[in-house]
């Protein structure tokens, strides 16, 4: 008998499925997106300006957040109020807001509650300027900011630092022994050797320098 011949199978093309709607838990391109949210950072050696109060900004917790942009807003416009000297001048200063998620700020003055809505936010960069705007009113920049502050690293705190220096070198003994302190009293029958020496050296540090350590050894 003659052999049937097999002719090879035919290849089934496979079914277009670009036009099905696929399940999000499967795709993980397609899965919905977390909401959105925002830390806020607070800078207590910031200059408080004329309007805060130093020692209210500096009981203000590390950050505010995470959370969405309009709750941190909130939270960071009502702190910048509750530091105020008068709430009355900052709460003018706020930004009246319409439409969207609402969310809103109160201050007490002329014996009453006042609420103002703020704006609609979504985004980390609309809360910054929002915030950079008001900061600039309050004449209290660097504030606020989306990342932590270096302890000690305020333009206020490094002033702070180099007055106290300039203190500590001007009552610390020159390098060549001679003592740099002040008088503490007015009165010479009260002074020291090293107040009578800084005194003659204060006087005339060009005539009167050369002859300052021979005064202190027949001093002693």
């Amino acid at each position: 008998m003659t052999p049937l011949a097999l002719s090879p199978p035919r290849s089934t093309p496979e079914p277009d499925l670009s036009s099905i709607p696929q399940d999000a838990a499967t795709v993980p391109s397609l899965a919905v997106p977390q909401a959105l949210t925002v830390c806020l950072y607070i800078n207590k050696h910031a200059n408080a300006g004329p309007y805060l109060e130093r020692r209210k900004l500096q009981a203000l917790p590390e950050h505010f957040g995470p959370e969405r942009p309009s709750a941190v807003l909130q939270q960071a416009v009502q702190a910048c109020i509750d530091c105020a000297h008068q709430q009355k001048l900052v709460f003018s200063l706020v930004k009246q807001g319409y439409g969207g998620e609402m969310v809103s700020v109160s201050a007490s003055f002329d014996g009453k509650q006042h609420l103002r809505s703020l704006p609609v936010v979504n985004s980390v960069g609309y809360v910054l300027r929002f915030l950079a705007k008001l900061c600039r009113s309050l004449l209290c920049d660097d504030l606020f900011s989306h990342q932590p502050f270096p302890r000690g690293s305020s333009a206020c705190e490094g002033a702070q630092e180099n007055q106290e220096g300039r203190m500590e070198s001007a009552s610390s003994p020159s390098p060549d022994g001679q003592d740099g302190r002040r008088p503490r009293s007015r009165n010479p029958s009260t002074w020291t050797v090293e107040d009578v020496v800084w005194f003659v050296k204060d006087a005339d540090p060009q005539a009167l320098g050369p002859h300052v350590e021979l005064f202190r050894k027949h001093a002693f």
